[in-house]
């Protein structure tokens, strides 16, 4: 009470029974609207520590609650969660469905959503498509189901609700035909060494420039790594190699992809990968993040080009379009493109036509992993830098395999885009008839699905509301650093919603 501790003391009135054979002899007066029988907590301070409870968990809620002068302990706080009964609600008509990770890659339970009220409604302590049944028999009037393209859920749905409206995740179906141009490019490791190669070599043809007298600076490292560093990916690259080349081995030797699987010791995803592959597929370098001083440098080459080799005054002239960065750092940038002695004075920032040096020569273009070559395909063009332009025009006149997937994929997001039912239909005919095989297999999977994936080019609900409430549940179980058990998780999330 106004954030001191205060201990009510409280006289009441005792009774005795006048009944012999009476077991209890004597009843004393209740007080049921300041507390309950037996209790040694007021209402108010119990639904105080059940409130703490809920928005903080055990431990939380207790630091906070001594702040406050309310006194409990963690197993108090949790012991008074999990008798607060959880809320009724309505059965839904549009119902969202969805996985979540109790315990990342071993545990994962089923989180439903109301999408019409915007609230979940319940947990499920598994994915099985059998208890999602189970769930959907003993709610009935569900009619549209939301999910991902999981098998055990559109079973379950089946099952529990077969009347229902299945809706696929347009999401989903976006990230699955990525996921095809992704497998496709695996198999294509010649062709984005020969796309960065052809990069390195227009940008060079356009950077060319006349040589000063002491000859061009070297190309600085890209990253600079340590010897030991450098030996350790060397040595990584060594095993991976041997292991490519012992699946390969053991396929020309007629082995099986169990056999290979077992006497290699690689996933079956490895070995599949490895024997698609027209040669050893080499690992992307890591990309650092960039440098604020990143954007800049197109001005700082051409500067350097004309002959201002001063770090100070190229400094000074970034400072006058924005740049935040001390000075320091456009020193360290440039220091790799000097091969001697910087001129001192004004005369090193002024340059002429007879003295000019060229600019500092560029780092090769890196190779881009299957991955990172998925992204650039399919991100805008608008948002592609000038080399990522160039890199995918090269990819594309590389290999006429690499140019059809492209199209049939920009041509599938379209018209999920733009949820145009009547074109789904002619796409899945052109990706069948198509020579790739990766599209053929992604077209029968649709087909197999198809009402759930024409649902979702007709309806407006989605997964997407579904994946914002993990995320909020995620929230909840990093709060109690993953140790709440589900019934306690599943109290904390229903409350909050």
């Amino acid at each position: 009470m106004a954030s001191r501790a205060v201990q009510l003391r409280v006289a009441v009135r005792r009774f005795r029974c006048v009944n012999p054979f009476c077991r209890r002899r004597v009843f004393a007066e209740r007080l049921p609207q300041l507390a309950a029988d037996y209790a040694r907590r007021t209402r108010e301070q119990r639904a105080a520590l059940a409130d703490l409870g809920f928005a903080l968990g055990g431990s939380a809620g207790v630091r906070l609650g001594g702040r406050l002068k309310l006194v409990g302990s963690r197993a108090t706080i949790l012991r008074l969660v999990h008798a607060t009964p959880t809320p009724p609600f309505p059965t839904p008509r549009v119902l969202g469905v969805d996985d979540w990770a109790k315990k990342r890659g071993q545990v994962y339970g089923t989180i439903l959503v109301d999408l019409e009220r915007r609230r979940p409604i319940d947990l499920l302590p598994d994915r099985n498509g059998a208890s999602f049944a189970r769930w959907l028999a003993a709610h009935p009037g569900v009619e549209i189901i939301a999910r991902d393209r999981g098998g055990a859920y559109a079973d379950g749905a089946r099952q529990g609700a077969p009347t229902a409206v299945q809706v696929a995740d347009r999401f989903h179906l976006l990230a699955n035909v990525g996921d095809t141009l992704e497998r496709l490019l695996g198999r294509k490791h010649l062709r984005l060494a020969e796309a960065a190669r052809e990069v390195d070599r227009i940008l060079s043809a356009e950077e060319a420039a006349p040589v000063a007298a002491e000859g061009a600076p070297p190309a600085p490292a890209p990253t600079r790594w340590s010897k030991r560093e450098i030996a350790d990916r060397q040595a990584r690259r060594a095993r991976r190699l041997a292991r490519y080349e012992a699946v390969v081995a053991l396929r020309q030797q007629g082995a099986t992809l169990a056999e290979i699987m077992r006497r290699v010791g690689l996933s079956r995803h490895t070995v599949q990968r490895f024997l698609a592959a027209d040669v050893f597929p080499e690992r992307a370098r890591p990309r650092r993040r960039p440098s604020m001083i990143a954007q800049y440098e197109p001005y700082l080459r051409r500067r350097w080009g004309e002959g201002c080799q001063n770090s100070m005054q190229l400094w000074r002239e970034l400072q006058a379009q924005g740049f935040a960065g001390a000075a320091s750092l456009v020193r360290r940038h440039v220091a790799n493109w000097r091969t001697g002695p910087a001129r001192r004075g004004l005369s090193a920032s002024r340059g002429s036509a007879a003295g000019a040096l060229s600019a500092p020569r560029r780092s090769p273009t890196r190779v881009l992993s299957p991955r990172q070559a998925r992204w650039l395909l399919m991100r805008p063009a608008e948002r592609l830098t000038d080399e990522e332009r160039l890199y995918r025009a090269a990819l594309l006149e590389s290999d006429e395999d690499v140019k059809v997937a492209y199209t049939m994929a920009e041509e599938f997001g379209e018209l999920v885009r733009a949820r145009d039912r009547q074109e789904l239909r002619p796409w899945l005919g052109r990706a069948v008839a198509s020579t790739l095989a990766e599209f053929r297999q992604f077209a029968l999977v649709l087909q197999r699905d198809l009402a759930a994936v024409e649902a979702a080019l007709t309806y407006e609900w989605s997964n997407g509301q579904t994946e914002g409430q993990i995320t909020k549940l995620k929230l909840l179980k990093r709060q109690m650093f993953g140790r709440a058990s589900f019934d306690l998780l599943k109290k904390r999330e229903l409350k909050a919603a």
